[in-house]
């Protein structure tokens, strides 16, 4: 399931102020300077209406200052109800990338990315912000071992729960720390955890961030955080394991057979992945006359089944029509969201020309962080297209896009596997 499908609005912003988007980029889009000095932003779309209030926050976002927060560059207005911010890139690897691709934070590690981002609130507070995204997925942690608190929409549209972004940040660290077996990797196990200090926090009425940064500092002493070499990362989101437990089971099968179905690529060696080129352009046209999708095939197979939905969704967003996300995505999840949101971005445009190659498929081990939702990572290219103004203006040519590999979180239902959520290995 190709994301990288840039709305209207977006792109012509960018091409505005001299950068072209070339990747997905967490809530954004990463672009490139086009004068070829590599020069690198993102863009986030925020919705929002440019009022006296949202000039107001973005003037104060943009004054602020800290070397744990991406710098504010600028807030666009796009399509009606949605702002652009502008902002720094920040490279690097998310709490989230980090720990699937390893072992649980120690207590230094833990604290070094505690203490700045803590500090980073903190800069946000001090100019009448609040972020209000605090997650694993929002603290990227560079590749000198700074982290950073990105996704500043929160702070734009008018979060304003400070004490809340202190909280979500306590909860977050003790997720990538051990749980029960927290004695075997703390510093100081003589003297009690960090885990225990931090979840003492939690309860603490007021919390702000200089509670925080004063429990590390008086339980561990800070150590640079172990960052995965390029070989654990992928070993930890590509491998292609079956899942174990009764939950991911065909019935009827012994659980040898299982194993081996769901250890199954998406096609046979030799066989490639014809089928999963989808020639957009010819199959949208019958789709519009009969005004309803290709159907989902029901099948157990997750694997097969992401090739599949990954298909209906690009006929879906060929169309634009969000009404039939639901035959594609879980209602009121995560992806559904993104999807809807994208193809509003769209404003009308009808997409022509564009064919998503699925290279290869397959299931991702299991951790025991996903309950029931049974993660698939697909691996596909987008093709040259255009993108036609629904206002009959001159067609907008986007160029292919690099073969890319996305992780979708299916979960069953009554109608077969949906997409829950899309990740980044």
């Amino acid at each position: 399931m190709d994301r990288f499908v840039v709305p209207t609005d977006v792109e012509t912003a960018l091409a505005d102020a001299g950068f072209h988007p070339v990747d997905v980029a967490g809530s954004g889009w990463l672009a490139v300077a086009l004068d070829g000095s590599d020069r690198r932003l993102e863009l986030h779309v925020v919705p929002a209406v440019a009022d006296a209030g949202t000039a107001e926050r973005a003037a104060r976002l943009r004054a602020v200052r800290h070397e744990h927060l991406p710098e504010v560059l600028d807030v666009v207005g796009l399509s009606s109800g949605r702002l652009g911010l502008v902002v720094e890139h920040v490279d690097g690897l998310s709490l989230a990338q980090i720990r699937a691709a390893r072992a649980p934070l120690t207590d230094g590690e833990a604290a070094t990315v505690a203490i700045p981002v803590a500090g980073a609130l903190d800069a946000l507070r001090g100019a009448g912000l609040s972020h209000g995204a605090v997650s694993e997925s929002t603290i990227v942690v560079r590749p000198d071992g700074r982290p950073a608190l990105t996704d500043l929409r929160g702070a734009l549209s008018g979060a304003a729960d400070v004490e809340a972004d202190v909280r979500r940040l306590v909860a977050t660290v003790l997720d990538q720390m051990p749980g029960a077996d927290v004695h075997l990797v703390s510093d100081q196990a003589d003297e009690g955890s960090l885990r225990e200090a931090l979840t003492a926090l939690l309860v603490v009425p007021g919390l702000d961030a200089g509670r925080v940064v004063d429990a590390c500092y008086d339980t561990t002493d800070p150590e640079p955080v172990r960052l995965p070499d390029a070989g654990a990362r992928a070993s930890s989101a590509l491998t292609a394991m079956a899942r174990e437990g009764e939950l991911l089971r065909v019935p009827g099968t012994t659980r040898r057979e299982d194993r081996q179905r769901r250890r199954r690529r998406a096609s046979p060696a030799g066989a490639g992945l014809v089928v999963a080129v989808v020639a957009l352009g010819a199959a949208v046209g019958g789709w519009r006359l009969l005004d309803q999708p290709a159907a989902v095939p029901r099948v157990d197979d997750p694997v097969q089944a992401a090739i599949d939905l990954s298909q209906v969704r690009a006929q879906i967003i060929s169309a634009g029509d969000v009404s039939r996300l639901g035959t594609v995505d879980v209602a009121d999840g995560p992806a559904a969201a993104a999807d809807a949101e994208l193809l509003a971005g769209l404003d009308g445009a009808r997409v022509d020309g564009l064919t998503v190659d699925v290279q290869d498929a397959w299931l991702v081990e299991e951790d025991g962080d996903r309950g029931d939702t049974t993660d698939v990572a697909v691996t596909s290219a987008m093709s040259a297209h255009s993108r036609v103004p629904a206002d009959g203006g001159a067609a907008v040519p986007v160029a292919a896009s690099e073969a890319r590999t996305v992780v979708l979180g299916l979960r069953w239902t009554a109608a077969g596997w949906r997409v829950w959520d899309v990740v980044d290995p």
